[in-house]
């Protein structure tokens, strides 16, 4: 494994370390997070005074490592959440979406943002402070673009690779290609979307199919997701990259994209690039959702991030820089509307959004958390018959080999919708019954941890029977409820059918379990 993109230790000897008192830790660092508020904004900042008392009220005592305190670190957590966006909403909810000119609308923390109309807006302080943050990589232009949604981000890209088509066009005369490997079901059906005579877009979930057609110089646009959000979480391998870059037709220059939303922060763009030498990409773009693994686990806003970058020397010509191109794309957010809103501005206006060290700790803790999980479950053999996370697999010594995901599938003779509608009575049974703080829903990222049931097309058993996952997303949070969390599913893991299961738990009736999951008290406490 090359040191460039391998881990310093094997996956199980690199979890971070566990805070002995976790819920005191997590008041300390809630507290920290609202100072920072105070020394930008004081007198904004004095507005969470009634806040940080309780805050500081249960520092003041001894904190017990118990579902209680934990369930309390969840409500102050959620309140200091609703509590900033109710504060960002109120310094701009004076605004007009085409304010006159004499008007100047503030922000919480930055300078003004005078504008037209909103959706021309630029947020050019916080790409400011995101760019100011995010590593640079020698010999390589770097430009920052901030959008409504990841989704957004993404299509905002490649409109503008088809409108610039002729800045890549092909010396055989044939329409741009691009070519993406991965398996989020919402952008593979954007790409379909987009897909057109003057750039054809394609997508695969077999990187041997990618990477041949690369290799060939069939491929103009390469579009990766790192680690697929295919269910399998299928790792990109850079050697099989380079293999193929190698292969390629020396006079056939290439872009890169890369999704590493799951991997947010994590991931360095810059060992990938210097590994490319002489066969370098002429754009690369970096494109992520900053909602889940930089907003301290809180979900404050959607916001997509587009990091560009190109080649300095790069022949401005016949071919666009990263600043040209970011300027394309800032172009193409006012007209496709896939700009962010004054409110959400406001609400990203904080200090600890896209903090590099808060936004790396938080990545960690989640990416730990759910390593923990794999390994826990590897080794059970029941009701689960696999476990997919990067860390169990081919490729676990990579260092991006991370997710902030555990998927389980079931036996196909198993894999039934009123199994798994079963499964989730239970699940909702002992979350109640043991108290964790621990929810049923999507996405990923959280202080909290959450689990799901997915159904996607496509995927199905080998007898061509659709495949249902179920997702468990670990959250940044350790203590009582991880601990929990793994060891339910631990136990849930070596029954051997669901038949066991159904014998276990004979007064489950699922329709009257989630009904009353939440109870009302968690629910008020998110929302």
């Amino acid at each position: 494994m090359d040191t460039a993109f391998g881990r310093s230790r094997t996956p199980e000897h690199g979890l971070g370390e566990r805070p002995s008192a976790a819920c005191r830790a997590e008041a300390l660092d809630l507290l920290a997070t609202a100072e920072t508020l105070t020394a930008a904004n004081p007198k904004l900042g004095a507005t969470l005074d009634g806040w940080r008392q309780r805050v500081n009220d249960l520092l003041a005592g001894p904190i017990a490592d118990d579902l209680a305190t934990e369930r309390h670190m969840e409500e102050l957590a959620m309140d200091f959440r609703r509590q900033w966006i109710d504060l960002a909403h109120s310094v701009v909810a004076g605004e007009m979406r085409s304010p006159p000119i004499d008007r100047l609308p503030l922000l919480p923390v930055s300078p003004s943002v005078p504008y037209l109309y909103e959706r021309i807006l630029g947020p050019r302080e916080a790409e400011k402070q995101l760019k100011a943050v995010e590593p640079e990589v020698p010999g390589w232009k770097m430009a920052i673009a901030l959008f409504a949604s990841g989704m957004a981000a993404i299509t905002a890209a490649i409109t503008v690779l088809r409108h610039k088509s002729e800045k890549y066009c092909r010396v055989d005369g044939h329409a741009l290609r691009l070519d993406m490997f991965g398996g989020y079901f919402e952008t593979l059906m954007l790409l379909e979307l987009l897909n057109s005579s003057d750039l054809r877009c394609q997508s695969f979930r077999n990187l041997d199919r990618v990477l041949d057609r690369f290799s060939r110089g069939e491929t103009d646009i390469l579009f990766l997701e790192l680690i697929a959000y295919d269910w399998k979480q299928t790792v990109v391998d850079p050697a099989r990259v380079f293999k193929a870059l190698a292969a390629r037709p020396t006079d056939r220059p290439w872009v890169l994209m890369v999704d590493n939303t799951l991997l947010g922060p994590m991931f360095q763009l810059g060992p990938v690039l210097a590994a490319c030498g002489e066969r370098q990409p002429i754009l690369v773009m970096e494109i992520r959702s900053g909602l889940k693994l930089e907003q301290v686990g809180l979900e404050f806003s959607n916001v997509g991030i587009i990091k560009t970058l190109s080649p300095e020397g790069l022949d401005t010509g016949r071919y666009m820089d990263a600043e040209q191109f970011h300027k394309s794309l800032v172009s193409a957010r006012k007209r496709l509307g896939g700009g962010l809103s004054l409110s959400q501005v406001a609400i990203l206006d904080a200090p600890w959004i896209f903090h590099p060290e808060w936004t790396m700790r938080h990545t960690q803790a989640v990416l730990d958390n759910n390593r923990r999980l794999a390994f826990a479950l590897s080794g059970i053999r029941g009701l689960f018959a696999h476990v997919n996370h990067p860390c169990l697999s081919r490729e676990c010594e990579l260092s991006w080999a991370e997710s902030p995901i555990v998927v389980m599938e079931f036996q196909a003779g198993d894999d039934e919708e009123e199994n798994t509608r079963f499964l989730l009575g239970v699940i909702a049974h002992e979350v109640r019954r043991r108290h964790l703080v621990f929810h049923l829903g999507a996405s990923f990222g959280f202080r909290h941890h959450r689990c799901e049931m997915v159904r996607p097309e496509r995927y199905t058993h080998p007898d061509g029977k659709a495949a249902t996952f179920f997702k468990v997303a670990m959250g940044s949070r350790s203590g009582p409820s991880m601990d929990g969390t793994i060891e339910l599913m631990q136990e849930l893991a070596a029954f051997p059918d669901f038949r066991a299961l159904r014998f276990a738990y004979p007064e489950i009736k699922p329709e009257r379990e989630l009904a009353v999951f939440p109870d009302m008290r968690s629910l008020r406490l998110t929302r």
